[in-house]
């Protein structure tokens, strides 16, 4: 009984802190599917249409899928870790265990420390998601979307009907050989331009994909031959009557501008910091160049800043989660959201502030975290006493 009695204060703690580790980590790893499972249903028209406008095989629109789920993360983890200490200190609170616990002589700030733990590692592996991997989902996301788009136009096309929203045109093609990109007795109307409509007539079409216009923006052309284009021009009260053998007409992809142009969210780690370097460098920068230099600059801190929420929360959920009343543990859900419907309104508005310059960018991404930091302590302190 000695022996026993002599070991069982070293080893109490540490059977509590796998207790209570078992109590959080079962919830979170049930929270990240349901919330990624809530925010891909957003996604499921749009990713719908790919599959019966396009006619996408089911693979590629899983990839699809996949890589939206990884660019996901970034908000997933953090809110699903804080329902998880919310749930699972909720639990332990209302079934009096914590009360049992402290009866051990253990303080709450000792049964925090499994917590903090857990927070600290899921916030390393948050930021090697942040830096690395959820730039590159971001980047294969577009650069897939972008690829659907541009060899599956002529699935847009239906054979014999008009076809309206093709590149805002209104298109009619007798015949449709998708396999081939060919069209036969061919109609276009082009509004866009209201006081010049433009209508062309052609026998035949051949959409070319993988194209790019003068400014290195991609797009497809759609080249017809031997037909007519008619123009009427009521200011000049002109009407133009143009015969061709072949005529081009370049169509700009819906999604071109995120093709060969690096936004911030598609860098990695080591291209962000590059990218920083070469516009602070920059000789006579104008007023964009400093709202680039700023918007990279929120993207670095943006990554460090979401990523260090999760340990903040581990001490939000605790505080929050030990209040003896059932009603914290009904609606852990509810308060989850709302702190993060907080912290996400401070997050936005922080990069808004500092991507115009209004507020240094380190200040503007990490003051969520710091005002969310003062209430976790409060909270803390005051569910401690």
């Amino acid at each position: 009984m000695l022996i026993k009695r002599s070991l069982w204060p070293s080893r109490l703690p540490w059977m509590l802190y796998r207790y209570i580790l078992a109590e959080v980590l079962a919830p979170f790893f049930g929270a990240v599917v349901f919330f990624i499972f809530v925010m891909m249903m957003f996604q499921v028209i749009k990713l719908a249409d790919f599959l019966v406008v396009h006619n996408v095989a089911i693979g590629l629109l899983l990839e699809l899928m996949g890589f939206l789920a990884l660019s996901f993360l970034p908000i997933v983890v953090p809110i699903s870790f804080l329902l998880a200490v919310l749930v699972g200190f909720g639990r332990l609170s209302a079934d009096s265990e914590i009360t049992a616990m402290k009866s051990t002589g253990l303080s709450l700030y000792r049964l925090v420390a499994p917590i903090l733990g857990a927070g600290l590692v899921i916030c390393v592996l948050s930021l090697l998601l942040n830096l690395y991997l959820v730039p590159w989902s971001n980047r294969m996301f577009r650069y897939e979307l972008f690829r659907i788009s541009n060899t599956k136009a002529i699935a847009t096309i239906h054979e014999g009907r008009f076809t309206e929203g093709f590149f805002e045109m209104v298109l009619f093609a007798d015949k449709v050989n998708s396999k081939e990109n060919t069209l036969e007795s061919v109609f276009i109307f082009d509004g866009k331009e209201s006081q010049r409509p433009v209508s062309v007539i052609a026998k035949r079409g051949k959409i070319i994909n993988n194209q790019r216009d003068e400014e290195g923006i991609p797009g497809i052309i759609l080249r017809l031959f031997e037909g007519t284009l008619h123009r009427n021009n009521p200011a000049t009260e002109l009407y133009e009557f143009i015969e061709f053998t072949s005529y081009d007409i370049f169509l700009r992809m819906a999604t071109a501008k995120v093709v060969g142009v690096e936004k911030p969210r598609t860098l990695d780690f080591s291209a962000l910091i590059r990218r920083i370097d070469f516009m602070r460098e920059k000789q006579n920068k104008e007023r964009e160049d400093y709202r680039e230099l700023n918007r990279l600059r929120v993207e670095f801190w943006a990554r460090f800043a979401l990523s260090f929420s999760c340990v903040i929360f581990a001490v939000l959920g605790v505080g929050f989660g030990t209040v003896r009343t059932r009603t914290v543990r009904s609606n852990s859900l509810m308060i989850c959201l709302l702190v993060m419907l907080g912290y996400w309104t401070l997050h936005s508005a922080g990069a808004r502030w500092g991507e115009e310059g209004y507020v240094p960018p380190i200040l503007a991404m990490w003051a969520a975290n710091m005002i969310l930091a003062i209430i976790s302590v409060v909270a803390l302190r005051k569910s401690a006493r």
